[in-house]
């Protein structure tokens, strides 16, 4: 039997709409995906802009040295706390303030030039720079390894020299500071989001070096205020600087190490190692490690007030002394235990709040940080005619 050619049309015609209505459903959904991706990419676009436009407005050099000033604040800034240390036990015989000068310019220059590699390439984050560039920073961690043992082995950081006036360690601690700056991970708050999208926007890359050197200045101000009062109140001379001497013989050869020179290259391979194992701090970051510290220093104040009014007053032997320092410590340990366990105390947003603060309010606190900037640089340059003075005094005594 013979199919009818109208019959047969009908069915070709049903069978190519069948197959051929999925494929434009297809299409036009697929033409609708697409649209809203390029709706969202344009949004994110004018967003970027809309804070771009908002930092070159608002952000001034005085609001980035503010800006880092407060970002000491975030948890980001706990490495920075072993590399000062570090810094401090290395120099016991000399200003730590010069130390501290020296490690800042390496540690600026380093943290620019990374700042102006992130923006060229649309990044905001140095967590994201680490990730991309792990090999380095934990080539930057193995140098660190290397200074820590130098430390160590009493030769600081004089494997070069440039010339015969510059103390020999400090070419050593500019290179500190900078193989520093590639593994620290800053926390990534609205003012330093905001210079880097202006770069990627507008491309202003002097601009923003001027920013990010104004926002590493206002970081490092807390440890050159630490610095001045170090040198000022004299602590180089304090046994718990100048520590103890210690003498091991090996195959008939005795070494002697300083135990200022230990702490200072354990900390400095501590942090090498971290570098390696994390690449980088955002271990530390994430952690929220300032709030612990800040936590245990409150509880170690309180147990030492409590010690000093209670235990040393009334306990007069010397046995039920040791027993009660003993339980004091256990005591505080409980304390700051349980204080962890119950209640979830964060800084990790303390920062970002205070930074929000002073973008609504930017003419107020750059008066502040004008303020804060003019004493700094006063202390600064009460530091250099000091050590100029000092200079002209040794070599007028030698004469």
């Amino acid at each position: 039997m013979r199919t009818p050619p109208l019959l047969t049309a009908i069915l070709l015609f049903l069978a190519v709409a069948a197959f051929s209505m999925p494929s434009v459903a297809v299409d036009e959904a697929s033409n609708d995906g697409i649209a809203q991706q390029l709706n969202i990419i344009q949004k994110i676009r004018d967003y970027n802009s809309s804070l771009a436009e908002s930092t070159l407005r608002n952000v001034t050099f005085l609001v980035a040295f503010l800006g880092g000033i407060l970002s000491f604040l975030a948890p980001c800034t706990v490495a920075l706390f072993p590399a000062f240390l570090a810094n401090v036990a290395k120099s016991r015989n000399r200003s730590v303030t010069l130390a501290t000068l020296v490690f800042f310019a390496g540690f600026a220059a380093s943290f620019v030039a990374i700042g102006i590699v992130l923006t060229s390439l649309g990044k905001v984050s140095f967590a994201a720079f680490q990730q991309d560039a792990a090999l380095l920073v934990r080539l930057a961690g193995i140098v660190l390894v290397f200074l820590g043992a130098l430390t160590v082995a009493g030769r600081g950081f004089s494997f070069f020299r440039f010339r015969a006036g510059l103390p020999h360690d400090m070419p050593g601690t500019f290179a500190f500071g900078a193989v520093f700056a590639i593994g620290w991970s800053a926390c990534v708050g609205p003012i330093i989001a905001g210079v880097f999208t202006m770069a990627a926007v507008f491309n202003n890359y002097l601009y923003t070096a001027l920013l990010l050197f104004f926002y590493a200045l206002g970081l490092a101000v807390p440890l050159f205020a630490a610095a001045f009062l170090y040198d000022k109140f004299n602590l180089a001379n304090s046994r718990l600087v100048q520590g103890f001497l210690l003498r091991l013989k090996i195959g008939g050869r005795e070494l002697v190490f300083s135990s200022t020179n230990i702490i200072a290259g354990l900390l400095l391979a501590f942090l090498g190692l971290f570098f390696i194992i994390n690449r980088g701090t955002t271990a530390i970051t994430s952690a929220d490690l300032l709030g612990k510290i800040a936590l245990l220093a409150v509880v170690s104040g309180v147990a030492y007030m409590l010690h000093r009014l209670v235990v040393a007053r009334w306990v007069k032997s010397s046995n039920l002394a040791k027993i009660a320092a003993v339980a004091e410590i256990l005591a505080a340990i409980a304390a700051f235990s349980f204080i962890t366990h119950k209640y979830n105390l964060r800084t990790t947003g303390m920062a970002e709040l205070l930074s929000r603060a002073v973008l609504e309010k930017t003419r107020l606190f750059s008066i502040i940080a004008g303020a804060v900037l003019i004493v700094f640089a006063a202390a600064l340059l009460y530091f250099a005619k000091k050590q100029v003075g000092g200079k002209k005094e040794d070599s007028e005594t030698k004469h």
